[in-house]
């Protein structure tokens, strides 16, 4: 009997003693011919937005993070160092989840090939990828560094030296174009031969992108063929409905013609359409909140919205999920219609899509187009609805 009570008592004083699960992660740097005091910036991605939740010193090459994450969820992350001219604007992309250590090295300031060790398994399958094309990826980096480089020097010049700066520039833009089809070119190879998982979905997403935005792409019958490939529920999820609307473009809204029109929703869950509205104009801003535009614009809409309450409605269309909408919208409230379609840029907006936000269209009370356009300036959207309102 007393051993069994000694026995009892160990395993009691072992469960208390045995440590207990980490409600943290940490990522640690070591990297090489980077200058001491530049500031590296952890992001939390959450969908096309990425949050700031961290920052540190890079101090004799090192850097640490501790992370307590926001759910059980896995991180999907991004460090930069978009301060220092010796960056690139770009990032290392890692994952992590509570308990994981991760370590990151680097031999020099090019960011985006940084090596990424430990925590999750999508660390070694987006580092497969980077692999594949690392000389390629160190030339475009290299290049956009002297781009900043050239934006910083014409900003102080007369306009004939700025025209041959941009020569430059845009030289380096065509190089860096043709990179990226052989970086497309490495990455459909890889994708043809592996596993359909959220970077093989991101990567399609990227691919889909260059089909849209890239001249005579080369390979796009190559990326519409690996979207084919997909099941129909492989085909639901949200980057493979963006791949789709960009590879297989909905009709365009047009001057003149008739508005686009699908079901939204507001914070509460009510929804609406824009039809709905009809008998007023109709503005309609497509934003997110990793825009600085789109929120720099809250406020003029601030002062449209009362100036013109009888003769406008003012509709901002959400391009965030859900998750980063409703925070966004506590952060920038509007006293105007908020909708989303919950759809992304898979949604409505691939019918107004004008290349980029904010994006504005006017309609009028009939609900025909009247005019679109991109692009915020103080005082641009009052100088625009003024024309057509005070007539």
């Amino acid at each position: 009997m007393k051993t069994l009570k000694y026995l009892g008592l160990t395993l009691m004083l072992g469960a208390c003693t045995s440590p207990q699960p980490k409600d943290y992660y940490e990522i640690v740097g070591e990297v090489k011919n980077v200058e001491d005091s530049t500031i590296i910036n952890l992001f939390r991605r959450d969908g096309d937005v990425g949050r700031t939740i961290a920052t540190d010193t890079i101090i004799g090459g090192k850097f640490y993070f501790k992370i307590k994450p926001d759910s059980l969820m896995k991180d999907e992350l991004s460090l930069g160092c978009h301060r220092s001219k010796q960056f690139p604007s770009m990032s290392a992309t890692l994952w992590a989840s509570a308990g994981d250590y991760v370590k990151v090295t680097g031999e020099n300031t090019l960011i985006h090939i940084w090596e990424v060790k430990g925590g999750a398994p999508e660390n070694a399958t987006w580092q497969a990828y980077l692999n594949d094309s690392r000389e390629l990826w160190e030339e475009y980096q290299r290049n956009s560094v002297l781009q900043k480089e050239l934006s910083t020097q014409a900003r102080s010049l007369p306009k004939e030296e700025r025209d041959a700066l941009k020569l430059k520039y845009d030289s380096l833009e065509s190089i860096n174009d043709k990179l990226m089809i052989q970086i497309g070119a490495n990455e459909i190879q890889r994708m043809k031969k592996t596993e359909v998982d959220v970077i093989w979905m991101d990567k399609l997403r990227g691919l889909a992108l260059s089909v849209k935005y890239t001249k005579d792409y080369p390979y796009k019958e190559e990326t519409i063929a690996l979207y084919n490939s997909l099941t129909e529920e492989q085909k639901q999820d949200r980057l493979a409905q963006e791949a789709y609307v960009m590879l297989f473009p909905p009709q365009h809204v047009e001057v003149g013609k008739e508005m686009a029109d699908t079901d939204l929703f507001d914070l509460q869950g009510n929804k609406h359409r824009l039809a709905d509205l009809k008998g007023k104009y109709i503005l309609i801003d497509f934003w997110s909140s990793g825009c600085g535009p789109c929120i720099m614009a809250i406020p003029e809409m601030g002062e449209l919205a009362p100036t013109y309450k009888d003769k406008l409605n003012i509709v901002s269309i959400s391009t965030d999920n859900k998750n980063v909408w409703e925070r966004a919208s506590k952060e920038h409230p509007m006293t105007w219609n908020n909708w989303n379609d919950m759809k992304g840029q898979a949604g409505i907006y691939a019918q107004y899509d004008q290349g980029g936000i904010p994006n504005y269209t006017l309609i009028s009370p009939e609900g025909i187009v009247l005019e679109q356009w991109t692009g915020y300036g103080k005082g641009s959207l009052k100088a625009k609805i003024g024309e057509y309102l005070n007539k």
